[in-house]
């Protein structure tokens, strides 16, 4: 994370001190990006303090200082604390590369939509950083212009098997191998199954560097290590499976939603610990059934 600059802080328990010490108090100030869904940003740096706002997933914020486990921000002319494992560096977007086979590129786009404002066409085969991966669309950054892309025409050329949505197949070093689905991405977890070579996964996510979750062709979910992959070209099959409701920031109910947005109507406040269907699995967003209604709820707040 580079540093931009260096600013100095003047709130009120800061100025208190400045009035008996008389020494000016210097803070660095860093971006981020918030990952967690709809984080919250409180008064003070505790779960039960008062919430000031809920930001969602590619948020940019400034971090005004830096803590083990609460980072002081700032955000949207608002400051307050966020909890640091919910928030990325600004400069980790990922890259990808366009790739669509019309003559006159891939639009980005003002709106996350085919109805908003193009503000260019991207050439295909032209690098571009990932601020926000999601389905259907992506927010992307172009030299200094920033906007959104169908993430369909997006090449994120990982031989590791990164990529949501990959097909990928079971590839042990000897084939007499087998390979761990687990429950947790690490080696001391719950074993779900084992896998010979050959056998089909789709990746829906990247954990790490190590990690990815996966749903193997019989339909389980889980967690299998990178290495052990091998893509093998295309998009994978996600067949239908269940998760179950969770609310990372403490809340009592999940949002169901008519789209794929933060800004799409709630069809429903579904309670945590309901178990839906997932139809569509993306980063961001999954689309789900409940009660026989389609509609999405965010990623971030399932398990399964």
């Amino acid at each position: 994370m580079n540093k931009k600059n260096l600013t100095c802080v003047a709130g009120l328990s800061a100025a208190a001190m400045l009035a008996l010490s008389g020494m000016a108090m210097a803070e660095t100030t860093e971006s981020a990006l918030v990952k967690g869904g709809a984080l919250n940003l409180r008064e003070t740096a505790s779960l039960d303090a008062k919430v000031l706002g809920q930001y969602p997933t590619g948020t940019l914020v400034e971090i005004i200082k830096a803590g083990s486990e609460w980072h002081r921000v700032s955000v949207n002319g608002k400051t307050g604390y966020m909890l640091a494992k919910y928030l990325n560096s600004a400069d980790s977007a990922i890259s990808a590369t366009v790739r669509t086979n019309t003559g006159t590129g891939l639009n980005l786009r003002e709106q996350p939509n085919m109805n908003g404002t193009i503000i260019m066409a991207i050439k295909n085969g032209q690098s571009v950083s990932v601020l926000q991966k999601s389905s259907p669309w992506s927010r992307v950054k172009v030299g200094n212009r920033e906007g959104y892309v169908a993430t369909k025409y997006l090449n994120f050329g990982s031989s590791s098997g990164s990529v949501s949505g990959t097909a990928a197949v079971v590839h042990n070093p000897k084939s007499t191998q087998v390979l761990n689905l687990r429950r947790e991405p690490n080696l001391d977890a719950q074993v779900l199954a084992y896998y010979h070579n050959g056998t089909k996964v789709t990746i829906l996510g990247n954990v790490d560097s190590k990690w990815v979750k996966v749903q193997v062709q019989d339909g389980k979910i889980g967690y299998m290590m990178k290495q052990y992959l091998k893509v093998s070209g295309g998009a994978g099959e996600v067949k239908p499976f269940t998760a179950k409701l969770w609310n990372v920031n403490g809340g009592s109910y999940v949002n169901f939603r008519k789209g794929a947005s933060l800004n799409a109507e709630v069809l429903a406040r579904v309670p945590v610990g309901t178990e839906v269907k997932v139809l569509e699995h993306g980063t961001d967003w999954c689309k789900v059934e409940v009660d026989g209604k389609t509609g999405y709820i965010s990623t971030w707040f399932m398990k399964w």
